[in-house]
């Protein structure tokens, strides 16, 4: 069974949650501020449209799903700098709820869009094309290897026009543009590994 250790989600408001996770939250939080930071620079010098770098969350189920949000959500993590820019995407949700996380979802490379951080459970198949997922946290084993290489086939799309050459000159001088995060999982690793 995992370590877990109390963690304050609201003022007075204490669940028990896992330490390993919460260091990969935190880890994989951490690379995703400093990847922003460089990609803002980055744009800016080249006078690229602005990247809004997203990170996806891989949970268990929706109840885990929730408790994730709660812990990114809350003053105790960061700061509660995440506060309103997590959306959870899951099966449960229905009506104006999920209307309302689809759009976001649909729309998450838009730089007014808020949204940073996306949590799902087992949702995001096939047909949901993005550019800017630069950071990939899996919190739990992935259903199928296709899942897993659909998923980090999304994180490895660049957001900008750049050429091969381009990308083999930024891999060697500036790796945060092209490199895709990924917080350690064991399958994940297998399969970047194998490719």
């Amino acid at each position: 069974r995992e370590a877990s250790e109390p963690f304050e989600v609201a003022p007075g408001q204490m669940i028990e949650f896992p330490i390993i996770e919460r260091l990969k939250l935190q880890d994989g939080m951490f690379l995703h501020g400093r990847k922003k930071a460089r990609l803002e620079e980055f744009c800016h010098a080249r006078n690229f449209p602005a990247v809004k770098p997203f990170v996806l969350i891989s949970t268990k189920d929706t109840g885990h799903a929730k408790q994730v949000r709660s812990v990114v959500e809350s003053t105790a993590f960061f700061g509660g700098i995440y506060a309103g820019k997590v959306i959870e995407i899951h099966s449960k949700q229905s009506g104006e709820e999920s209307d309302e996380n689809v759009a976001k979802l649909l729309s998450v490379e838009n730089p007014t869009n808020a949204v940073e951080v996306v949590i799902h459970v087992n949702m995001l198949k096939e047909g949901w094309d993005v550019k800017n997922l630069y950071t990939i946290i899996p919190l739990r084993a992935s259903v199928s290897e296709i899942l897993t290489e659909q998923t980090i086939g999304r994180g490895l799309r660049l957001p900008f026009p750049v050429t091969e050459k381009e990308v083999a000159e930024f891999n060697e001088s500036d790796p945060d543009i092209v490199e895709l995060e990924i917080v350690s999982h064991d399958r994940y690793e297998e399969i970047v590994s194998e490719a």
